[in-house]
């Protein structure tokens, strides 16, 4: 049913080129005004506050006008970053949005330093603010006075907090040069093509590389590609060294007892939960164990051939399948329609009035997204980069939810609740993954292409829950070792401390260490994202949880999750929000709802695989 004809996507160079139909309409944002009117806007109102940054502690009716200008402000704010950043990322090298760009950046860093240290003000007045934040008109910034007062024993001397403000403008960012280093500078050589041609290995062709029938392309693209890195260990294991030991700097001069805990202060996740966590993926690997013991042996009896780590990627089956843009949407759509009528009037929405922007073009950014700061924006716009494969189908199913949750958390809750938290922010786009699957799974009767599916599932949880979590609990490591002073900024060193962690979540049965099986301790991007990773191995398994809920309860238990998860917004902190779904991270019967999620898919994909390959 859904193997769609092979056929060519067309390929545009310009992005003024693709078809209305396939690109979103940005100019919504502005509603009739022009970008300089509403940073005109943006302007009088800052400059308002700037002028009342200090009387408006002289009472709570100054405070809650402040707060209102405040919320103006950042409506505006919203409209004016997603109306310059998406143009931007449509095209890359467009003069007039970088100019935009740059002058938008300038224009607001000089008002900020105008308007200074907003938490010496508070922190100045937090008597007053102790017996403001039980006033009924303060009802909906409660927990945010709460969190600020709770943080007075991290504050800094008032001179101290202002300077820091100031000086981050100017500051040493070693993730922008991890960037410009690892987008830009390797070199990863060049790969000998069984014509003898040559072609310089880069991160885009590299997928397409490991995928190749030629065992040979295979190997020098897998080794040539760590191998860039291997070169550069020891500038990027400084880098990394560095961005760690400044936060944990910081968590010691706020007088944190460690700098994990600083880095979860906000979502109020304990030290309890983490290590639950780490443990529990740890001890169910013996799962995804058996699926890698068994791709194995069924890469062994089609290929005739030993199997190898440059492998991982060859296709044990060839389902021939391309889908149009229309057949795609038609597929999400009714892969999404039990979430109800309003759900999927607004994926209408989304399909026929320019929400997304789809097509591929040589100047615009790689990936998808689905737009952030959506509050006072009617379309949740999304990105993506359509290339008529199973995976942009995917991939589309995922942005809308995020898109959706979007949807729900601005229309039931003021501003200052809308936005919700990173820590719930994957759970929405995964769970209409499982959606998907579960309806390509179901209505299809090719074998192949259920196989394939199935083994998209199990690879996304590996990369999602074991891979993840792997990651945290070496960051969580490291922070730990350079909080006690018993690491330095070698790679010998830190190397040591993630292959401790290799060798606990590994699949092989043997695993020796080497610079090829410790270079991801310097590699990933979202080391330098503040202790992020985790929250991706959580998302997936509520996903699981929200899932399974579906398939056992139906249509009670989706009307459960849009009410009371895709509504809430940050009306609540994270693990309150879960815990009123039934989501409890300390719980071990959550987690082994997942594995047990996880073992039936593997059960069906060996089943599938065991008649594929006789």
């Amino acid at each position: 049913m859904f193997l769609g004809v092979y056929m060519s996507i067309k390929q545009y160079q310009n992005y003024k080129d693709v078809p209305e139909k396939y690109r979103w309409d940005l100019e919504d944002i502005l509603k009739g005004k022009t970008i300089e009117q509403w940073f005109k806007e943006y302007e009088e109102i800052m400059l308002i506050r700037i002028k009342q940054k200090n009387s408006k502690y002289d009472s709570i009716e100054n405070y809650i006008e402040d707060i209102k200008n405040a919320e103006a402000q950042s409506i505006i704010s919203n409209k004016i970053d997603n109306y310059i950043s998406n143009n931007f990322n449509t095209d890359l090298v467009n003069p007039i949005f970088i100019k935009l760009k740059n002058d938008y950046e300038l224009r607001v860093n000089k008002l900020e330093n105008e308007f200074g240290s907003e938490t010496n003000r508070f922190f100045a007045n937090i008597e007053k603010m102790k017996v403001w934040k039980d006033d009924p008109r303060l009802a909906s910034y409660k927990n945010d006075i709460l969190d600020s007062i709770a943080s007075f024993d991290h504050k800094l001397d008032d001179k101290v907090e202002e300077y820091l403000i100031k000086s981050s403008i100017g500051q040493p960012d070693p993730h922008s040069i991890f960037s410009v280093l690892s987008n830009s500078e390797l070199d990863f050589g060049y790969v000998e093509m069984p014509n003898k041609n040559k072609i310089k290995l880069n991160k885009i062709n590299r997928t397409k590389l490991l995928k190749s029938k030629n065992e040979s392309v295979r190997k020098q693209a897998y080794l040539k590609y760590w191998n860039g890195y291997i070169k550069h260990k020891d500038s990027f294991t400084e880098l990394l060294y560095q961005q760690f030991n400044h936060l944990s700097t910081i968590a010691k001069i706020r007088k944190y007892n460690s700098t994990v805990e600083m880095l979860t202060f906000d979502d109020k996740v304990t030290n309890e939960i983490l290590l639950k966590l780490f443990n529990k993926v740890s001890e169910n690997k013996n799962i995804l164990q058996k699926f890698y013991k068994q791709h194995k042996k069924f890469y062994q009896l089609h290929f005739k051939e030993k199997y190898h780590d440059w492998d991982y990627l060859r296709e044990l089956v060839n389902v021939k399948s391309t889908y149009t843009i229309e057949e795609m949407n038609d597929i999400v759509l009714k892969a999404l329609e039990p979430f109800g009528e309003e759900y999927t009037s607004q994926i209408k929405k989304a399909i026929n009035e320019n929400w997304i922007d789809y097509m591929s073009t040589k100047t615009k950014r790689s990936g998808a997204y689905s737009i952030g700061s959506t509050y006072g924006i009617n379309k949740k716009y999304i990105l993506m980069n359509f290339d008529g494969s199973l995976r942009s189908v995917e991939t589309l199913a995922h942005e809308l939810g995020h898109s959706m949750h979007s949807y729900y958390s601005d229309k039931h809750n003021d501003l200052n609740n809308s936005d919700y938290p990173i820590f719930l922010a994957e759970i929405a786009s995964i769970f209409n993954e499982l959606m998907l699957f579960d309806y390509l799974l179901e209505n299809s009767n090719n074998e192949k292409l259920k196989f394939n599916i199935l083994n998209s599932i199990i690879s996304g949880f590996e990369g999602t829950v074991l891979k993840q979590t792997m990651w945290a609990n070496y960051e969580y490591d490291l922070y730990k070792m350079i909080d006690e002073g018993k690491t330095n900024s070698s790679y010998d060193s830190i190397s040591k401390i993630y292959f401790e962690n290799v060798k606990k979540y590994t699949l092989k049965e043997k695993v020796s260490y080497s610079n090829l099986n410790t270079i991801a301790s310097i590699y990933v991007p979202h080391y330098y994202y503040h202790f992020y990773v985790y929250k991706y191995a959580i998302g997936q398994l509520v996903a699981i949880y929200f899932f399974k809920q579906y398939k056992k309860e139906g249509k009670v238990a989706l009307e459960n999750y849009i009410k009371n998860f895709l509504s809430a917004g940050c009306s609540d902190y994270p693990l309150e929000i879960l815990k009123k779904v039934g989501v409890d991270l300390k719980d071990d019967m959550f987690y082994e709802q997942g594995f047990e999620y996880l073992k039936e898919a593997v059960d069906q994909w060996t089943k599938l695989g065991k008649k594929i390959f006789k």
